[in-house]
């Protein structure tokens, strides 16, 4: 089981794309795909500096459907190099709840599903956003070895 606490964290300013798919594991990865790279030809192209970071931000929750935003930190002077379907924004600033995933991305949901029994031992409620930093390559990485930083508004 993952390490859950509360911490205190600073806004991330990121380029993104939005995109909606099924549930299906093997969809959001193909998805996901395909937005890490548009938005990395994006960057390339214009020549913004990224600041490390993969990451993908969640807003809403559906069990049908996922909507997402998947993209790249940048430094807070890229707020206008945005062009459609391209956007800025910033992950906010504040508590949240944070836990590092070891293991493939398909298992996420189980430990959001722990993540989730412990908030309600702690009377913590969630809140819009959560986001996930991706902190190694998958086409490098043995699916074992993921890293996944995961940080959770609260309300």
């Amino acid at each position: 089981m993952p390490d859950f606490k509360t911490i205190t964290v600073e806004e991330t300013p990121y380029l993104f794309q939005e995109a909606t798919c099924s549930m299906d594991p093997a969809d959001i990865g193909t998805t996901m795909g395909k937005i890490f790279q548009s938005v990395w030809a994006f960057i390339q192209k214009n020549r913004i500096e990224t600041s490390g970071k993969v990451l993908a931000v969640y807003y809403t929750y559906n069990p049908e459907t996922m909507t997402f935003r998947a993209g790249f930190s940048v430094s807070p002077d890229a707020a206008n190099k945005g062009e459609a379907p391209i956007q800025f924004d910033r992950t906010p600033a504040g508590k949240v709840v944070y836990f590092q995933h070891k293991g493939a991305y398909s298992t996420l949901r189980d430990s959001y599903g722990e993540m989730m029994s412990w908030m309600e031992k702690e009377r913590l409620t969630m809140g819009a956003p959560a986001w996930e930093v991706y902190l190694n390559d998958p086409a490098t990485t043995p699916e074992d070895a993921l890293l996944t930083d995961v940080y959770v508004s609260l309300s």
